[in-house]
């Protein structure tokens, strides 16, 4: 069985993510785009600091994906002006796992998902491959994470997994083949859902399915 170790959601306006980034490290965090801001705040959030050398993965999906800081490089590029190094290292993904692998030396892989509809989600997939991951010990922790930047907010929802709990683990996790009436769809509101679940509310166990694909089914179990 894999364990969740923690679930969390966090909102932002973006005006406050520099500060939030400056509480978590205690000094800023020079030129990190909102999605790295984010992830650095997220994932230290999520990992004590007793295990951030453990051998851990990110996964991450977003709709949001880099948008401001892709428009930001086009605008200057469309205004005949000469791109500054930083700008398009902004609008690449795998920059914020960059960024956070120093505060967070364990990580050894980050996997980006993009998503192009804001009414979909790949919890199920992230949270399969989590699980075969761990089970194979290929990695002690995985991270699995949505994360998105718009003008209005920034938001990121985590969910923590690891092969050996830490003291009390908030559920059991395992791939299933059982689809019952009542099992979750993979939409973008499962972190709510299971939240109300984890407080007691729903079924048990929870089950969460794909509706991509028919083995992607999760059973989470209380403990």
């Amino acid at each position: 069985m894999i364990f969740l170790d923690a679930a969390f959601s966090q909102h932002f306006a973006p005006a406050d993510l520099a500060g939030a980034v400056r509480d978590a490290l205690g000094k800023p965090l020079r030129r990190a785009a909102p999605l790295t801001q984010l992830a650095v705040t997220g994932a230290l959030h999520a990992i004590p600091p007793q295990r951030r050398a453990l051998p851990t993965a990110l996964l991450w999906q977003s709709t949001s994906g880099p948008r401001r800081e892709t428009l930001h490089l086009l605008g200057e590029m469309c205004g005949g002006g000469e791109p500054m190094p930083y700008d398009f290292l902004a609008t690449q993904p795998a920059i914020a796992a960059a960024q956070l692998q120093p505060l967070l030396p364990g990580l050894d892989c980050a996997m980006h998902l993009p998503l192009d509809d804001e009414k979909r989600a790949g919890w199920s997939l992230l949270l399969a491959l989590a699980c075969r991951w761990l089970a194979a010990g290929r990695y002690a922790q995985v991270l699995c994470a949505s994360l998105d930047c718009w003008d209005e907010a920034a938001t990121g929802d985590w969910l923590s997994l690891s092969a050996r709990p830490l003291e009390n683990p908030l559920a059991g996790l395992q791939l299933s083949d059982m689809q019952p009436p009542d099992a979750l769809p993979d939409t973008p509101d499962f972190p709510a859902r299971l939240a109300g679940w984890l407080a007691g509310d729903g079924p048990a166990p929870l089950v969460l399915v794909s509706p991509r694909a028919a083995r992607l089914t999760l059973e989470f179990s209380r403990l």
